[in-house]
């Protein structure tokens, strides 16, 4: 492995704060979209080696007590719960004794939906047409040549990030009337590349210390809900997942980051100690437990060295 001494200095001006990684999605070979396996290896042995990785459960129980953390204290997050996180991940984490947490999506896990913006995904990948024509209103317009998987997968984070903006509603009927234009179907239920955990693997990782927290009931851009509705899916994936698990369920993911005081204000009231973000950045004992920082882990054992040092954290104040 390469010498990243470089890094120390950072690493050694951060050690009083708290450093939270961000996952998604794990594969077998290298993807520009996924952590591979053997970079996520390399990615648990550089932190075995230089930081102190500990449950949130723990991390969060000390910020909230006042007490001392060890230096370079950093928990290990995974977003939504697909089923790579168990295939892929979980293995690793264990070969190296290493907790980490999963939020999870509980619809997601029950089997009832697929994660919204994997639809795109799988419309613009299966999609026999050469080309898309789409209108968001009379100056956001879309019409681009599809060619190849990757700028397919491009094309589809870009509606995406127009779809976030949507009321849940309409961001679905859009979703359905692109699929119905592009001549796809859309499966009921996720096939293999996009399918959750299932609950007897969620347990089996949250008794190996890979602790399943939440993240809604169906992953919904929380500020386009209203507040009524925001509380049925904070409060009502805590209850799920409570019920599945067999503990309390303490910690919270706000879905995208996206959130508002009404979100902030229901992941108090429904019990959560903590609710991250993604704020880029790290933490320390000043920080509003319910809007942690967070930190996207790199694919690149390079960059991923880079930002958990708090070199890219550093760079980025000036």
């Amino acid at each position: 492995m390469n010498n990243f001494g470089v890094f120390a200095p950072f690493r050694w001006a951060n050690r009083k704060n708290v450093l939270i990684l961000t996952y998604h999605r794990f594969s077998n070979e290298k993807t520009q979209a996924t952590i591979s396996a053997e970079e996520f290896e390399l990615h648990l042995n550089y932190l075995s080696k230089n930081n102190c990785v500990l449950p949130l459960s723990d991390i969060i129980d000390k910020l909230e007590g006042g007490r001392t953390l060890p230096p370079n204290t950093t928990a290990i997050t995974i977003d939504d719960g697909y089923r790579d996180s168990y295939e892929i991940a979980f293995p690793l984490l264990k070969k190296f004794g290493i907790p980490a947490t999963v939020y999870a999506i509980t619809d997601f896990l029950d089997g009832k939906i697929w994660v919204w913006t994997d639809l795109m995904r799988y419309v613009l990948v299966n999609t026999k047409c050469n080309q898309l024509k789409l209108e968001f209103d009379e100056i956001d317009k879309i019409e681009i040549d599809l060619t190849d998987k990757l700028q397919r997968l491009e094309m589809a984070t870009r509606i995406n990030s127009r779809l976030k903006k949507l009321p849940n509603e309409q961001r679905d009927e859009k979703i359905q009337a692109i699929a119905g234009d592009l001549n796809v179907k859309l499966p009921e239920v996720p096939p293999a590349d996009f399918a959750p955990l299932d609950w007897n693997e969620a347990c089996e990782m949250d008794r190996e210390n890979i602790k399943i927290e939440s993240h809604t009931v169906t992953h919904p851009i929380l500020p386009n809900l209203s507040a009524e509705q925001i509380d049925f899916e904070i409060k009502c994936s805590k209850n799920r997942l409570e019920e599945m698990l067999g503990r309390r369920v303490e910690h919270f993911c706000y879905p995208n980051g996206s959130l508002n005081e009404n979100a902030l204000s229901a992941a108090g009231n429904a019990g959560y100690k903590s609710a991250v973000t993604t704020i880029y950045g790290f933490n320390d004992a000043q920080t509003n437990l319910h809007l942690l920082h967070r930190i996207d882990a790199q694919s690149a054992i390079e960059n991923f060295a880079q930002s958990v040092s708090g070199f890219e954290a550093l760079r980025n104040k000036f």
